[in-house]
């Protein structure tokens, strides 16, 4: 059985979450990162399912696209994600979803015009909004992951045994938001969330997580 193919840029971005997954359930993943060069001749040849990246090849031509999509496919066939209780797959994916709504206001102020917003020469503009955000909005999510974590008994966000598909979500973007690539975000943003900071180092201490870094390099 050939191995699936993970197709996305050399960046965390939205495909870290399913590559952590993988390795801490073991999945055989071959993790294939392109240049902007490459995407855009898979884009052209309409090998992509929506135009975008990160995309499984599933073998046999077929591709499955939507990051969420993939993570969840990867969980799944990976034990991290409860195919047979539905219920609690469903409470599972809910925190996915919220993880979709923290960050639809950054995505869209970095990427205005993916969403039909523009922001050239409207800076002062984006940098209300970006005010917005960290002093208000973000914080807002921030409290509602920290008391996920503090009814949580096993310190990950769905009180599973292990991480759930949430965690990985979750952990790549809270870093990537507090790495100083967003403008007007505060850098020590999670340090009034002291349980959300936790569950990055305590997904970050992971030993498969520390070898997938040590390999991979950060």
């Amino acid at each position: 059985e050939s191995t699936m193919r993970l197709i996305y840029f050399d960046i965390p971005g939205k495909a870290e979450a399913i590559r952590l997954c993988a390795a801490v359930a073991g999945v055989p993943l071959e993790d294939v990162r392109v240049t902007r060069e490459e995407f855009a001749e898979m884009k052209a040849k309409g090998e992509l399912p929506y135009g975008q990246v990160p995309a499984l090849d599933v073998g046999e031509g077929k591709f499955l696209a939507q990051s969420s999509a993939i993570l969840r496919y990867v969980g799944t066939i990976g034990g991290l994600h409860p195919a047979s209780d539905p219920l609690a797959a469903a409470r599972i994916d809910a925190i996915v979803a919220e993880e979709e709504d923290m960050f639809c206001g950054i995505s869209v102020s970095r990427y205005g015009a993916r969403f039909g917003f523009e922001f050239t020469g409207r800076e002062d503009y984006r940098a209300q909004v970006r005010k917005l955000l960290n002093d208000e909005v973000l914080p807002r999510h921030l409290r509602f992951l920290e008391t996920l974590l503090a009814d949580s008994a096993t310190g990950w966000l769905a009180n599973t045994e292990r991480p759930s598909i949430a965690d990985f979500v979750f952990v790549p973007r809270l870093q990537w938001l507090v790495s100083g690539a967003n403008d007007g975000i505060d850098g020590d943003l999670l340090t009034k969330f002291p349980r959300v900071a936790g569950l990055v180092e305590k997904l970050m201490g992971l030993k498969e997580v520390v070898a997938y870094y040590a390999t991979k390099g950060k």
